[in-house]
């Protein structure tokens, strides 16, 4: 190792003249190598702050270790961390003040990062390019902040999260003690993990044997990435084992466990599930179990006949019973009452809540790393839902947008970045695609086959359905799935908390608020535009007030126009109303519960739908 005084000479050379200026083997090769890949990195600049995200069980499992470690080494005089493969700092504890007080300075912190690009060379960075142990004496920092500062760090996988643990000493500090304290928690980590992922697959098979014992045909289970399926679940057709793997993927990414669903199986057939989590004893969340039956198990056990669920199936179970009615229905209901009102409930929720279906379906796909095809009117939000639930799933992930109608005057298409493990391909406007260029995207999109689930197709159509006969058929065949978005006069429930967000986007910090007044009007306006439309008119609102609250007259004046006659989903929604009225005897706050939306909602329905008072 050269002395301080040489490295701090070294660096100043390479900075002033790169490579050239050194003496061979004057600066270690690998350090050399980090300091020509920041060369242009801004020196001195503070580290970017990029948030904290889920890391998921490397994260968990570090600070489970490194916290114990501090806990029982209260004095070691150091600092232990964990930084992500992207340089983002995840993890730190202090176990003496001096060390913490200048990685403080120099924004060693959780949630702000600390790659190359930012603040230059760090064990860390050099774990990132070389995979193995890596040692960053204080002058071999660029940034001068952490010239001060000894780093040790060893890299620590999990699957395919991969980052380094790192120990920083102060640059005083010599001797191999960091560095070997490094890799003994990187060791520690992952054994921490392999212990958890024991205890998590012991805890999900119990929960698996007792739903076999209870005599539950189909059993899917899932413990993090893994994923088991049952005996009974694998004599099913394919189709049908993708239909249950992608509910139980998004009931557990979306937090929907606990309630019995009615299921429509790609083979027709139809079926009763539940999805339940698996907690340890300290409340951990270690995986899911689900339960399923087709309908026609539950004939034996005095539940609801199979004619009777297939009849509600094709009429919409939102509508009412047409046999005649049973007055003294209440005096005998069973425990098959509860699941039947339960199931009709989730329904209502659907049908009036459509975009969530769109997004809980979206994430399923893309969480299998399948292709997705989104299908809307123009300005629905497709592409934000798409980086959305990509980035949600996947933090590291990379993402190039494909302008379709600017195509035909590139020379090549960036489908893929080899860097990344995952990666999506965003094709914006494939409506507008030309034969040519339908071509050519579809020969840059055919080798992504070879290798599946590393790249992720998402094309965004504007258009109200598909037409195979236009030149973006060609394209079809690539798409696993097709999910359509709906228009924003189809999301009046949730028209308010849009605008409110829009606005917050528009204004920054200003205090500008909207007045019951004015919700009223935007739900009752079609929007044609979607969101566009209304981005346009929440900006139109903030050049002519830039504070206060919003009143109707800030508002553009064709957002008073009467809305056009109803579409079908409103037409269906209507029907549920009425007859969901109609069951209660008029009673609203009733005929809210049994259509699970909050009684706002339903007056505004009521109104907005024109339907009469239902004695």
């Amino acid at each position: 190792m050269p002395a301080e005084r040489d490295l701090d000479a070294a660096r100043a050379r390479f900075l002033r003249g790169g490579r050239t200026a050194l003496a061979p083997d004057e600066v270690r090769a690998e350090v050399l190598a980090s300091w020509e890949r920041c060369a242009d990195a801004p020196r001195g600049a503070p580290a970017p702050f990029v948030g904290h995200q889920d890391g998921g069980p490397l994260v968990a499992s570090a600070d489970a270790v490194l916290s114990a470690f501090a806990a029982e080494n209260p004095d070691a005089g150091c600092a232990v961390g964990l930084v992500g493969d992207d340089g983002t700092v995840r993890v730190r504890r202090d176990t003496a003040s001096a060390p913490a007080e200048l990685l403080d300075a120099a924004g060693w912190v959780p949630g702000h990062r600390h790659d190359e690009r930012s603040v230059g060379t760090t064990a860390a960075g050099l774990v990132r390019h070389t995979r193995g142990p890596a040692l960053v004496e204080g002058p071999e920092h660029l940034h001068p902040a952490l010239r001060v500062l000894r780093d040790a760090a060893a890299p620590v996988t999990l699957g395919a999260h991969r980052a380094a643990v790192v120990v920083v000493t102060h640059a005083s500090e010599r001797g191999g003690t960091a560095a070997a304290l490094a890799r003994t928690l990187a060791a520690a980590v992952v054994e921490h993990e392999e212990r958890v992922a024991h205890r998590r697959v012991l805890a999900v098979h119990d929960a698996v044997a007792g739903l076999r014992a209870d005599g539950v045909p189909w059993v899917l289970a899932t413990a993090g990435e893994d994923l088991w399926v049952g005996r009974g679940a694998q004599a099913l057709a394919p189709p049908d084992q993708q239909a249950l793997h992608d509910l139980l993927t998004a009931s557990v990414l979306l937090d929907e466990t606990g309630a019995d669903r009615h299921l429509d199986l790609p083979s027709g057939l139809c079926a009763e599930v539940r999805v339940h989590e698996v907690r340890g004893v300290d409340g951990e969340v270690l995986g899911a179990v689900l339960g399923g039956a087709p309908v026609e198990v539950h004939v034996a056990a005095g539940r609801t006949s199979t004619a009777a669920r297939e009849a509600r199936r094709r009429q919409g179970s939102h509508v009412a019973p047409t046999t005649r009615r049973d007055f003294a229905a209440d005096l005998h209901r069973g425990p098959a009452a509860a699941a039947s009102e339960e199931a009709r409930l989730r329904a209502n929720q659907e049908l009036f809540s459509p975009y969530v279906r769109a997004r809980r379906d979206a994430t399923a796909t893309l969480a299998h790393r399948r292709h997705l095809l989104l299908v809307g009117e123009t300005g629905v939000g497709k592409r934000t839902l798409a980086r959305e639930r990509f980035g949600h799933l996947f933090p590291h992930g990379t993402s190039t947008t494909i302008d379709c109608s600017t195509l035909g005057e590139a020379h090549d298409v960036p489908v893929d970045d080899p860097g990344a493990e995952v990666h999506l391909v965003l094709l914006d406007g494939v409506h507008t695609l030309t034969p040519r260029s339908a071509r050519r995207l579809d020969e840059a999109l055919r080798p992504l086959t070879v290798v599946p689930g590393r790249v992720i197709v998402v094309g965004c159509l504007d258009s109200a359905s598909v037409d195979a006969g236009r030149p973006y058929g060609l394209l079809l065949r690539h798409f696993h799935e097709t999910v359509r978005v709906p228009a924003l006069r189809h999301r009046s429930d949730e028209l308010a908390e849009i605008a409110r967000s829009v606005l917050r986007s528009t204004t920054g910090a200003r205090s500008l608020r909207l007045s019951h007044q004015v919700v009223r009007v935007l739900e009752g306006y079609s929007w044609p535009g979607n969101i566009a439309e209304l981005e346009d008119v929440l900006r139109y609102v903030v050049t002519r007030k830039p504070v206060g609250v919003v009143q109707p007259p800030d508002l553009p004046a064709f957002c008073f126009t009467s809305a056009p006659r109803l579409t079908m989903l409103e037409t269906a929604q209507a029907d549920a109303i009425i007859h969901a009225l109609y069951e209660t005897r008029g009673n609203r706050y009733k005929a809210a519960a049994m259509l699970g939306i909050a009684r706002s909602s339903l007056y505004r329905k009521i109104d907005a739908f024109g339907i009469s008072y239902i004695a």
